[in-house]
């Protein structure tokens, strides 16, 4: 198969490709909840703003590319939908004119979504322009959109890293060992404790305005709520403050986020590190969901500050002597994990042909 480089390229028409249809949900607050997925011009989760009931359309039959016209820092950016789903009013449905496989159609989202440099809150993306876009492909030796080179290029894609997937997902399977019977949540005494009764180190990262940022390698966690809370790879210059193998809590933002930072990350101010010298990964992430529960404690008008964190209270599992049991938190992570990664594989090997044990 030609690489990308050897093939020969050139701009294509959205309009010769694609009929469009403007999404119509607004008012998001009135939608009830349900089991449609609702697209919107979000940059994470495919688009995917929440599951509604009733919406005023479903788009059926999925095979349908997702086109940001504006909003969220999403503009430009295009997605694949295989299944039904419901579209707001800030992204409009690209339906394939002739038959287009999935593969193709998720390659396509890539050189589309290239668009995003061009568009933002300022230039958004109105049907006039959409029909004017032209989008750079793959084309055959009479200049039409290859579709089968773009639809073999993704599944050669899909399969490295399921490959790759799938060896670390045994590697991790093989690390955590066998699983062990332990109690039910239920079954187990729970108790109270303030963070610094668990944390030995609790410590607010530094302020660095995003002009100060400087191109790096070690993620920048702030207070989004997504992607582990990594919100840019920056390198670490004097005054900022680095973390490893920590909790970092969303103090504002998505305040009350919780997550396990397994490698060494620049802290926002808008974060805190809470770590204890020795606590095993598996610990960490128990705690994490704990920690997760006190956010519906804290809003945009009421911040965890230094003060109010020092005060909170977190449910543990206890041992016989009332103390937080490690191990079994410990034991817990473990079982899910093992749990997860089994159920990923078998996903896998239905989706993909591979035998499963």
């Amino acid at each position: 198969m030609q690489s990308l480089d050897e093939k020969t390229w050139d701009a294509v028409e959205l309009d010769s490709m694609f009929t469009f249809e403007r999404g119509k949900e607004k008012n998001m607050a009135s939608l009830a909840q349900g089991y449609i997925p609702l697209v919107s011009a979000r940059k994470v989760n495919n688009g995917i703003k929440g599951f509604i009931d009733e919406p005023a359309k479903v788009i059926k039959g999925g095979n349908v590319i997702s086109l940001n016209n504006d909003g969220d820092g999403g503009a430009g950016l295009a997605y694949y939908q295989p299944v039904d789903f419901a579209l707001d009013t800030h992204v409009t449905a690209l339906h394939p004119k002739e038959d287009i496989s999935p593969d193709a159609l998720i390659c396509m989202t890539a050189s589309i979504s290239k668009q995003h440099a061009v568009f933002g809150h300022g230039r958004s993306i109105s049907l006039p322009r959409a029909h004017r876009i032209q989008n750079m492909l793959p084309v055959t030796d009479s200049g039409k959109p290859d579709y089968e080179y773009m639809a073999e290029y993704t599944r050669q894609k899909r399969e490295a890293l399921l490959s790759k997937y799938r060896t670390y997902v045994e590697k991790c399977i093989e690390e955590i060992g066998e699983p062990v019977e332990i109690p039910a949540l239920n079954e187990k005494e729970w108790s109270h404790f303030k963070m610094p009764e668990i944390f030995e180190m609790i410590q607010r990262g530094k302020r660095l305005k995003t002009a100060d940022h400087v191109a790096g390698m070690i993620p920048y966690v702030s207070s989004t709520a997504n992607n582990n809370g990594v919100d840019d790879y920056i390198e670490a210059t004097s005054g900022t403050r680095v973390f490893g193998d920590c909790i970092s809590l969303a103090n504002s933002g998505s305040v009350g986020t919780a997550f396990y930072e397994p490698f060494d990350f620049v802290a926002s101010d808008h974060v805190t590190a809470l770590k204890t010298e020795g606590m095993s990964k598996y610990c960490y992430l128990f705690m994490t969901a704990l920690i997760e529960k006190q956010g519906s404690n804290f809003n945009f008008n009421r911040e965890i500050n230094d003060a109010r964190i020092k005060n909170m209270q977190v449910m543990l599992p206890v041992d016989d002597s009332g103390e937080p049991d490690y191990e079994y938190m410990e034991q817990y992570s473990r079982n899910m994990m093992l749990k997860k990664y089994k159920l990923y594989l078998a996903y896998m090997g239905r989706k993909g042909g591979q035998p499963v044990e």
